[in-house]
Formats: C-alpha cells, sequence, structure tokens
C-alpha cells in the first residue's frame, strides 16, 4: 500500500492501530503478525521501514474489513501528533502558507513521497507522487494523506475553507460515502493525477492565530531534521544511477554495471544482498518505472519500448510488463492516455 523504499514517521501507523482498536480490532495480534512493538508506535519520533509499514497497513484493511480505514485513520490522528509540521501550520499567516511550509517538510514523515503544490493558476492543485518511478502511490495512502492535511490544517489556522475537489488515480471503493461527508466536495477517481483542488480565494484566507517570527525559529528547525534524515545505502543509489544510465542506452547489465563502479560482478551482487537487496530487483524496479514513463508517450512503439529497456524481444516484455502489474504493456497505455 506504501512505496516500497524510503522510511515513514510512526504517527500514521499508531492512527490507524487507533482507528482498528474502535472497531474492535485485536491490535496486539496485529502488531505481532508484521513484527512492531506498541513501544515503537508510541515513541513520536521512532521510524518505520516502509515496506513494514505497508504490511501493517495491509493487515489492518484484513483484519478491519474497513475499506476506506484510511480516512478513519486520519480522523484518529489528533493534533499536534507531527510535532513540528502542526506547529508550523498554526504559526502561519494563511492557509496556503500552512499548505506550503507542511508540504515543504513532508520529508520528515515520509522520506520516499513528495507532495508539489502549483499556485500559478486557480485552483492551486496539491499532488501526491512517490519520489521513483517505479513505487506507486496508493489509494488509501493518497486518502490519508489528502484527509490528514485538510483535517489539520483547518484545525491549525482556525479556518473552516471549502475544497473544490479531488481526484484518484485508482478506481473507486464499494463506497464514497465517507469521502464526501469528510471533505465536503466533489471526488472523481481513474483520473491522469492523484490531486486536491482548493479555491484561490480559500487559498488567501487570513489564519486566526499565525505568528511569523515563530514560524521563522520553526522552520530553520526543520531545516536542521531534514538533514540528520536517513538516506539509503550508498552503494545501493551508486547502483540505481548507473542502471538508470545504462538503460537509456539498452545495456542495464550486471557487467557493465559492476564495471562502471569498479567491482567485479560478483563483489556487487554479494554487497547488495548483505544489504538486503539484488541486482536483478534493482533492473526489474528501474526498467518498470522507465516503462511506465515511456508507455505514456503513445508515439513511442511498444517494440520500440521494449528495445529501448534492453529486452531481447517485445514477447519478453509483455511477460515482464505483465509480471509487474498484471496487465499487458498496451492495455497499460490505454489507460494512461
Amino acid at each position: 500500500m506504501w512505496t516500497r523504499s524510503g522510511t515513514v514517521l510512526s504517527v500514521s501507523s499508531r492512527a490507524l492501530v487507533d482507528a482498528c482498536e474502535r472497531l474492535g480490532v485485536d491490535t496486539g495480534a496485529m502488531l505481532d503478525a508484521v513484527g512492531v512493538s506498541r513501544e515503537t508506535l508510541d515513541d513520536p519520533d521512532a521510524r518505520l521501514e516502509a515496506a513494514t509499514a505497508s504490511a501493517l497497513w495491509t493487515e489492518a484493511y484484513r483484519l478491519s474489513g474497513d475499506p476506506v480505514l484510511s480516512l478513519h485513520a486520519a480522523e484518529a490522528c489528533p493534533d499536534g501528533a507531527y510535532k513540528v509540521i502542526d506547529y508550523m501550520a498554526a504559526n502561519a499567516r494563511t492557509v496556503g502558507e500552512a499548505f506550503l511550509y507542511s508540504t515543504r517538510y513532508f520529508k520528515l514523515i515520509n522520506t520516499a513521497i513528495s507532495l508539489p503544490i502549483d499556485a500559478s493558476g486557480d485552483p492551486i492543485t496539491f499532488d501526491i507522487i512517490a519520489d521513483r518511478a517505479a513505487d506507486d502511490v496508493s489509494r488509501p495512502y493518497a486518502e490519508y494523506c489528502f484527509a490528514a492535511y485538510f483535517l489539520r490544517v483547518k484545525s491549525a489556522t482556525a479556518v473552516s475553507f471549502p475544497l473544490q475537489g479531488l481526484q484518484f488515480v485508482q478506481a473507486p471503493p464499494p463506497s464514497t460515502a465517507e469521502h464526501e461527508r469528510l471533505f465536503g466536495c466533489p471526488v472523481e477517481f481513474g483520473c491522469k493525477h492523484t490531486r486536491m483542488l482548493i479555491g484561490r480565494e480559500a487559498w488567501e484566507l487570513p489564519t486566526q492565530v499565525g505568528q511569523p517570527g515563530v514560524l521563522a525559529v520553526l522552520a530553520e528547525h526543520a531545516d536542521l531534521l531534514l538533514e540528520k534524515l536517513p538516506t539509503g545505502p550508498d552503494l545501493v543509489e551508486r547502483t540505481r544511477k548507473a542502471i538508470s544510465e545504462r538503460l537509456r542506452r539498452g545495456d542495464p547489465s550486471l557487467e557493465s554495471v559492476a564495471r562502471e563502479l569498479a567491482m567485479s560482478e560478483r563483489s556487487l551482487q554479494r554487497h547488495l544482498k548483505e544489504l538486503g537487496y539484488s541486482f536483478n530487483a534493482l533492473v526489474d524496479e528501474l526498467r518498470q518505472g522507465t516503462a511506465k514513463l515511456y508507455l505514456a508517450q503513445p508515439d513511442i512503439a511498444i517494440a520500440e519500448v521494449a528495445y529501448l529497456l534492453g529486452f531481447s524481444d517485445q514477447s519478453t516484455f509483455n511477460r515482464a510488463f505483465k509480471r509487474w502489474l498484471g496487465i499487458t504493456p498496451k492495455q497499460y497505455r490505454v489507460q494512461a492516455t
């Protein structure tokens, strides 16, 4: 449900567990199933590996039977739980500034996700995207983010502002009644973007409690926290970069990448394994993301995409793509365009 890389602040998972408790779920067993302790969740500064957070959310959805658990988790998350970001929103001068500062420091919450805002037009757009093309942002995660931001900015600024709309790239849940109750705006699915739309009039509304001086101090503190965030192992990132560069030439081979990194093939494979990665999995990850980008361009033939990605022929590419996403490249292109 979440991205496969990066780390996530424990706050959202704690809110998820709280929401499950209200539904009568045995949360102790749920945490044991994925190897997360309650002490970790209760630590406001703890970070979970993305894979662990994903496993926890998957188990929570399975046990709760709640198709919009993400929305209820966002409502269960108390004010102040995100500390610095919540306090920055509380000291912004306008609703828009509260959003801008909060999204600017979102890496403190999730290192693998970005929340770009385009405030040049009307309405203002607020997107949710994964930093790596190989990752997808799931509907539950997007629902949680939108709900958490909307509810927290309203509470922090003491301004009740409307939204113009919400858009999701994924298919809709069985019912959208909870979305409409919480957001109070049109909610669309199967769109080209995962996006929140905010009218400029609402964006420019002044807050009731903003203190610019406090906000400046908090921003300095947040900048220091960003510098201390954990990053992926250096060898893994260098390997990804080398593979990505070779994908453009159709030769993401172990031999060429190892030569670029001044290592033997066996040594590179061994060190990646020690870090919990494999060369073939990294190639698959980057091929998948690049394939999706190429297929979104209708003027590039599918056979050419296969060639550009280093596959021996289109049928081999078709099989690999179906293994990644469960659909053929042709079906993906129809959906993407």
